[in-house]
């Protein structure tokens, strides 16, 4: 029954003249219990009527107060004077996201830079040192007494500088800028391979040009998922993936370790969302139905910021 069929029978009731005896009869006492009923019951369609917009509003507003969830509040029909409440707090929720995008991508860029600083003060000032030692150890070959000792440090400077390069490498992968998110991934899969002893399948497809900020999430993300599976999920076998279909780029890292159980998620594993977020993609962690971990980082190319 509708709110106008409610107050039709409410102007009946109240225009409806009730005469009384005294003592009342039990007719009339039915009578005035049924109309209290029905005003009840009126008077309770009414508000609910009347307040439904409001509740509803309410649990939008709730929902939207996670950042994450990507949800919009609508307006409330037959109740346009709350229009405009819920359209302020629709954009203030999004000017919030913007500026939580705009600082995580300003901190991530702030930490590459970093990378990049040291990767340079490593290549150019420790590595410069260490070149010229080992070089003035091999003109000292000719002495008969330290053949021996400087064999010894020759290996010891090459250990060095190996480590050095690994350590630059790792902070500002040029490999990336030099040869493609593709190419690059592949070697970062082979060189995982060859540090770790583990086996790593690749399934890594051509993509779109994703733009730089997009290209390192990637990279990142597949660089910190190999490393928490070499550190933590005791497994044998780790598969790296790289897919596009329509507008979508999917990233997935899968291995047959012992899951994520009750791990409390660290350091790495809040990098990773954070990188995520800052190029409006998801990142999902769970453990595989088959057993061992799944990090799946999902791209859509709609949404990706402008550079």
């Amino acid at each position: 029954m509708g709110v106008g069929a409610f107050v039709v029978m409410t102007t009946i009731l109240i225009a409806t003249p009730i005469t009384m005896s005294y003592p009342p009869t039990p007719g009339q006492i039915a009578w005035v219990i049924t109309g209290v009923i029905v005003l009840s019951l009126i008077s309770w369609r009414i508000i609910k009527h009347g307040l439904s917009p409001l509740i509803r509003v309410a649990q939008d507003v709730e929902a939207t107060t996670n950042l994450d969830a990507g949800r919009r509040i609508e307006t409330a029909p037959g109740l346009p004077e709350l229009d405009g409440i819920v359209l302020a707090h629709n954009a203030l929720v999004e000017r919030l996201r913007a500026q939580r995008r705009a600082t995580v991508s300003a901190l991530i860029e702030g930490q590459e830079l970093e990378r990049a600083r040291l990767s340079r003060e490593l290549h150019d000032d420790v590595g410069q040192t260490l070149t010229y030692a080992l070089l003035l150890l091999q003109s000292a070959q000719d002495d008969p007494h330290s053949q021996q000792k400087i064999a010894m440090a020759q290996d010891a400077v090459r250990t060095s500088l190996q480590t050095v390069r690994q350590l630059a490498a790792h902070l500002r992968p040029s490999v990336l800028a030099d040869i493609g998110l593709v190419s690059a991934l592949t070697s970062l899969a082979t060189a995982h391979a060859e540090a770790t002893g583990m086996a790593v399948r690749r399934e890594i497809n051509p993509v779109p040009d994703l733009g730089w900020a997009a290209q390192l999430v990637v990279y990142r993300v597949a660089q910190e998922a190999l490393t928490n599976c070499a550190k933590h999920s005791g497994a044998s076998v780790v598969t790296l993936s790289l897919t596009h279909r329509e507008n979508l780029v999917q990233l997935v890292v899968t291995d047959n370790g012992k899951g994520l159980g009750e791990a409390i998620p660290g350091t790495g594993m809040a990098g990773m969302r954070d990188r995520a977020r800052s190029i409006n993609a998801n990142l999902n962690v769970a453990d595989n139905p088959d057993g061992g971990t799944r990090i799946e980082l999902r791209i859509n190319l709609d949404t990706l910021p402008k550079e």
